[in-house]
C-alpha cells in the first residue's frame, strides 16, 4: 500500500489546520485524553486522518470536517453533535 503525495495550496493546508482543530475539539471533549501520550498519539492519529482524507486537491471544510468526524473508531464518533445541544 503506497502513500500518496499532494502538495497543498495555501488555502487547502488552513482549511486542513482549521479542520483539525475543531475536530481535535470535539474528540478531546467528548473522551478526554488520560495523559501526554494518548494526547501525542491521539493527535498524531488525527493528523494522519485528516491528510489521508483530503487526498485530491479542492478541501472543503465541512466535507473534510463531516469525512474526518466520520471516519474516527466508533468510541470517538459516537457523542451528539453540536447539532444537539441547539
Amino acid at each position: 500500500m503506497g502513500t500518496s503525495k499532494h502538495a497543498f495550496d495555501p488555502l487547502d493546508l488552513e482549511i486542513i489546520d482549521l479542520v483539525y482543530d475543531v475536530a481535535w475539539e470535539q474528540v478531546s471533549a467528548r473522551q478526554p485524553p488520560h495523559d501526554a501520550e494518548e494526547v501525542e498519539q491521539r493527535e498524531a492519529f488525527l493528523r494522519k486522518r485528516i491528510f489521508d482524507l483530503a487526498d485530491g486537491g479542492g478541501v472543503d471544510f465541512d466535507t473534510l470536517l463531516d469525512r474526518v468526524l466520520a471516519s474516527l473508531p466508533e468510541p470517538l464518533r459516537s457523542w451528539p453533535t453540536d447539532r444537539h445541544y441547539v
